[in-house]
């Protein structure tokens, strides 16, 4: 039987999981078998795309059973890792995708396909172009998702500025009238300064090209409105005549009422009552390459992850080590940590790679457990790891999480089997 022996002249202030495991995969999850039985919240398995290419820290060409083979001995000693509500994420390219997916049915149940997230990681720019006669060219990875029972933790968002000409009107500061957000004085130097027809219908063309619009409504987002229909209650309430004393209001008064612990900005019209909707529910924090969140108008995200092509250029940067065609960003790594664990949960990624799954976990306050064979376990993973620690890393997400440095990691050898 494997096991793993601890190597304490390369530990960084060891505590708990936090570990870096050099070795054998395969012997490595063998060894994980009986500590870490039903312990893991997200494993992320990047492993080679099988390309056909012979890449400077890993040969990436197996014939395609081979390929095969070696994933399903690793996936099957590595399912019983998850925790009950664990998930697996696994990405790959357009190489081995489809077969990737079906493996995964049979190993862990097809009743346990979550979806498959398609990632743009790249542009159809430079030297892909000169090449566009002879092949259709990869812009997209594919990450497959399983779970036996899936808890998502945090629903994904991305900024767009396609803005909802329906949130055409403004609440007043105490919030007892409403009026066309397009009479706003402010709002109307907006129009002003892009010459455009101050109108409901050019608000969207508004937002798009002013940088001040978009700022004001990101500061006023509980007071830029749209009118909907009311909730039953309050039709109800308004029915009976209980919903206002006196005369009801009209025109541009708004009442406030409160319903099942929600507050409700309601108007009077002619066919009843409606609510009116803040855009604020559509302002969400979202991640932004090279810096902090932001709060900014955005959709929830599906399976089409845009943008992360943008990372790519500066990819080799992150973490201080290089890692030719195989290095993901740790924006990329962030989304999948926010949405599926929690501060405190262990993550394992059993093709450490570059090492980025495991800083990003360490940054963000995860366990982590990451495993490489290659001889850039020791020049790649270990030194970026260190930097981490020691708040010595100032690249990818760490203005993002706002992380300074701290707690620390143990290594060690897989030896045995």
């Amino acid at each position: 039987m494997p096991t793993l022996v601890d190597l304490p002249e390369l530990a960084v202030a060891p505590r708990g999981d936090n570990r870096l495991v050099l070795g054998d995969n395969l012997l490595a999850l063998e060894a994980l078998a009986l500590s870490h039985a039903g312990a893991v919240r997200c494993a992320y398995v990047d492993p080679p795309y099988n390309t056909g290419n012979a890449l400077e820290h890993y040969p990436d060409d197996r014939e395609h059973a081979a390929w095969l083979a070696m994933m399903r001995a690793r996936l099957r000693v590595l399912l019983p890792l998850l925790a009950p509500n664990g998930v697996l994420v696994a990405q790959t390219d357009r190489t081995e995708s489809a077969y990737l997916k079906v493996l995964l049915d049979e190993l862990m149940g097809r009743e346990c396909y979550i979806t498959t997230v398609a990632v743009r990681m790249s542009g159809t720019t430079g030297f892909k172009i000169e090449h566009t006669d002879r092949r259709i060219v990869k812009n997209t990875e594919y990450i497959h998702v399983y779970s036996r029972r899936l808890e998502l933790v945090e629903k994904a968002f991305e900024e767009t500025r396609a803005f909802d000409d329906h949130y055409c009107l403004l609440l007043s500061p105490d919030r007892r009238r409403f009026g066309r957000l397009v009479a706003d004085t402010e709002v109307e130097a907006c129009f002003a300064a892009l010459d455009l027809r101050p109108t409901n219908a050019n608000l969207p063309v508004l937002y798009d090209g002013s940088s001040r619009f978009r700022a004001f409504v990101a500061a006023q987002a509980d007071r830029v409105v749209r009118s909907h229909t009311a909730p039953g209650p309050a039709r109800q309430a308004a029915a009976r005549g209980a919903l206002w004393s006196g005369e009801p209001p009209g025109g541009d008064d708004v009442v406030q009422a409160e319903y099942a612990g929600s507050l409700y900005h309601l108007r009077r019209t002619r066919s009843g009552v409606d609510q009116l909707i803040p855009i604020a529910l559509k302002m969400q924090r979202v991640d932004c390459a090279g810096g902090p969140d932001r709060v900014a108008l955005t959709n929830i995200l599906g399976d089409w992850w845009d943008g992360f092509h943008r990372d790519m250029g500066n990819v080799e940067h992150e973490g201080g080590v290089a890692f030719k065609a195989s290095k993901k960003p740790e924006r990329l790594l962030r989304r999948v940590l926010r949405m599926f664990t929690e501060p405190g949960d262990l993550v394992l990624d059993p093709f450490g790679g570059s090492g980025t799954t495991a800083a990003v976990a360490h940054k963000m306050g995860r366990r982590w457990i990451t495993i490489e064979s290659g001889d850039h376990g020791l020049s790649h993973l270990l030194p970026r790891l260190r930097s981490v620690a020691e708040g010595a890393d100032p690249t990818g997400v760490t203005a993002a999480t706002g992380w300074a440095g701290g707690g620390g990691f143990g290594v060690c050898r897989v030896e045995g089997g």
